[in-house]
């Protein structure tokens, strides 16, 4: 009798919010309100592969290359084949491409490299209409993306092996939420959140690879991890990807206090994990993203930060953004020619393998 009433009671205040809310803000407010309200999550397979065994800290170690295979043009495939072999020595078990899912033809030569050294690929990116790349407008909407890309992998079963991951839309939010966003509010972002993961596995399911595929690395930023989400979303997920760069000086000539950049980093992460309570995986990391630093200081300041995320038992990977391209970058390089190790890649490999560089 009380439940049956509590329920009557919310079932009246709802009728009677969206009623105020059409006498006040008109129909638009209240059409908003009525969303939040009846927000269903997608039903469907969340089920993942197992994370790769280690005796390493940490069972992703992840290298990305999004500079190099999203924004530059005509990358042969020797030279893929020459940055592959470069970042596979670091001792990763996973590269992360960039590329757009409509330049299929590159995503084949880097997906084709990575496995010819026996490593496994990360997708993380998006179509080039979603957020308006390489001259396109941003009019793909979240419905038409979900059916494009479960198309997209049925039509290329060759791109994948099992062990691979798979991220559908890297971080989502970026297209905006809100009124004239591709998101009306939040609830419509959580939903797509959750149906990349129930889409994304019916494909692969479909040619072959059920359960072989990681669907839920999905990259999102530290302000939605700490704002946004909500724990049945995180419990459905079941781990967080949170892409993470703070405390570093994006004034050029002015530099950060690499101790803050290291300490607010940890402090963060403890705080994801300490709201949510699944594991963490650190999707973007490296230093310095926003302007050139010495080498030794880019190295000094990946020992004390790989240090301190050895220690976080709730960590089960990294992806150090970026190889090539970048202040950040492990590799250095002329034009893209004569690529050579920083003093920063030693350290990655040390984390990653227990086993420095030899030369």
């Amino acid at each position: 009798m009380i439940n049956s009433k509590i329920k009557s009671f919310r079932r009246d205040f709802f009728a009677l919010a969206v009623l105020i809310a059409c006498l006040i803000g008109g129909l638009s407010q209240a059409v908003l309100i009525y969303l939040h309200q009846r927000v269903i999550y997608p039903q469907g397979d969340y089920s993942q592969p197992t994370l790769p065994a280690s005796d390493s800290a940490w069972s992703i170690r992840s290298i990305d290359t999004q500079v190099i295979s999203k924004h530059w043009p005509d990358v042969s495939a020797r030279a893929i084949a020459e940055q592959v072999k470069l970042v596979a020595d670091l001792g990763v078990n996973y590269i992360a491409v960039g590329t757009p899912y409509d330049r299929v033809d590159e995503l084949y030569m880097w997906a084709d490299a990575i496995h010819a050294r026996g490593l496994h690929v990360w997708f993380r990116s998006h179509w080039a209409d979603w957020e308006g790349d390489e001259g396109q407008p941003a009019t793909l909407n979240p419905e038409e993306y979900l059916a494009r890309t479960e198309r997209f992998i049925k039509a290329n079963p060759g791109l994948f092996l099992p062990g691979d991951a798979f991220t559908l839309a890297v971080e989502a939010e970026n297209v905006g939420v809100g009124l004239g966003k591709r998101f009306l509010n939040w609830d419509q972002y959580r939903h797509f959140l959750l149906s990349q993961i129930t889409v994304s596995n019916r494909a692969f399911a479909s040619i072959g690879l059920k359960q072989q595929i990681h669907t839920n690395w999905i990259s999102i930023n530290g302000w939605v991890v700490e704002n946004q989400l909500t724990q049945e979303v995180v419990d459905k997920m079941g781990i967080i990807t949170v892409d993470h760069f703070v405390s570093q000086s994006n004034t050029i000539g002015l530099m950060d206090d690499p101790f803050m950049v290291t300490v607010q980093t940890l402090a963060d992460l403890d705080k994801f994990y300490r709201r949510w309570r699944v594991p963490v995986f650190l999707g973007e990391w490296g230093y310095q993203i926003f302007q050139p630093v010495s080498d030794q200081l880019q190295a000094e300041v990946i020992t004390l930060m790989y240090s301190g995320l050895r220690e976080k038992q709730y960590l089960v990977g990294v992806n150090y953004w970026v190889h090539m391209g970048n202040t950040a970058s492990l590799i250095g390089d002329e034009f893209g020619s004569n690529l050579t190790y920083r003093p920063a890649a030693d350290v990655v490999k040390t984390f990653f393998t227990g086993k420095p560089i030899v030369q």
